[in-house]
């Protein structure tokens, strides 16, 4: 039987030359033998371009590669999408520039969605630092909220909390493809965009076993956030609780979703609107309001209770010390 064909896509970035080295020697160390790789840089500089290119020549041997470019810098996910609709595959694994991919990642991940007719199949991932050493071989033990879900019901977990990390998925490319337009980044990062489509689209497979050595430093795009942008009260009202009603509405918009789904989306978008007047006036009423948000996630409950209740200046002080 042929063997289908995987499409890893590169998005770079002024990537650093010894992190990038090791990236693309993993890819080219794949053991699955029918890959295409596509790289696009994002830095718009002529002479960042051309480094990638060399880089790229003197390192991928063993599969065909091409690099192309974005004139303007345009942002992860724009850089994606674009991949995205270069690819040639049946399934797209989707790679940042400073990681390192255990060798059998692309086979491991072919034969799960292959023989599990899955839409998506993601790993576990270990987190190295800037030396290679392992922090945590697992992503669960940095992350204790983090719950890997997968099977046929996980679009009510998704439209939530993402647990799919990008570097770490295969998707199907048809299903991929009709994600497009991808939001801007602000909005969805790309793998939680992808993620909520393939959930609505079928099931999600998951490989307990990490294939990835994701990288965290102080460049890393995603890694190092923690409440980001957020200091005081009005800072998360305006970048978490009313950006999240966002994403509920431009779920809506965007999917085809059956009744069921609709219906979790809007009591998703009331429970969000009673956070928010819990925040503004936290009394018994609106309190009562924001109880169902118990069963979805209790930490974030008591989070909000805690800040939403305390002084104003001991919020502050509660945010300063959780940015670090």
């Amino acid at each position: 039987m042929e063997m289908p064909l995987v499409s890893i896509v590169v998005a770079t970035y002024f990537p650093r030359t010894d992190f990038f080295e090791k990236q693309l020697q993993s890819l080219n160390n794949q053991t699955y033998e029918n890959i295409e790789i596509i790289i696009c840089d994002d830095s718009a500089n002529d002479a960042e371009y051309e480094k990638v290119k060399k880089m790229v020549e003197n390192i991928i041997s063993r599969f065909p590669c091409k690099v192309i470019r974005n004139e303007k810098n345009v942002g992860s996910n724009k850089t994606f999408e674009r991949l995205t609709q270069e690819a040639n595959g049946d399934y797209i694994c989707y790679c940042d520039q400073d990681d390192i991919w255990l060798s059998e990642k692309v086979e491991r991940l072919v034969n799960h969605i292959t023989k599990h007719h899955c839409t998506l199949v993601y790993s576990d991932l270990s987190l190295i630092d800037e030396n290679d050493r392992i922090i945590h071989k697992s992503f669960k033990r940095s992350n204790f909220r983090l719950k890997h879900v997968h099977g046929d019901n996980t679009f009510a977990h998704l439209i939530n909390r993402n647990s799919v990390t990008g570097c770490a998925m295969m998707i199907r490319a048809d299903v991929a493809k009709s994600a497009i337009p991808f939001p801007d980044y602000d909005e969805f990062v790309h793998d939680h965009w992808l993620a909520i489509h393939a959930a609505v689209k079928g099931s999600l497979g998951y490989i307990k076993e990490p294939l990835v050595w994701y990288r965290i430093h102080l460049g890393n795009q995603i890694g190092n956030q923690r409440l980001v942008n957020i200091t005081n009260i009005n800072d998360y009202i305006r970048h978490r609780i009313e950006k999240q009603g966002n994403k509920y509405r431009l779920t809506l918009e965007r999917l085809s979703l059956t009744l069921q789904q609709k219906q979790l989306v809007y009591f998703q978008i009331h429970l969000t609107e009673a956070r928010k007047k819990f925040s503004q006036k936290p009394c018994l009423g609106n309190f009562f309001k924001i109880v169902p948000l118990i069963k979805y996630d209790i930490i974030l409950f008591l989070f909000e209770l805690m800040i939403f209740t305390v002084p104003f200046t001991c919020s502050i002080w509660i945010f300063k010390k959780l940015k670090y």
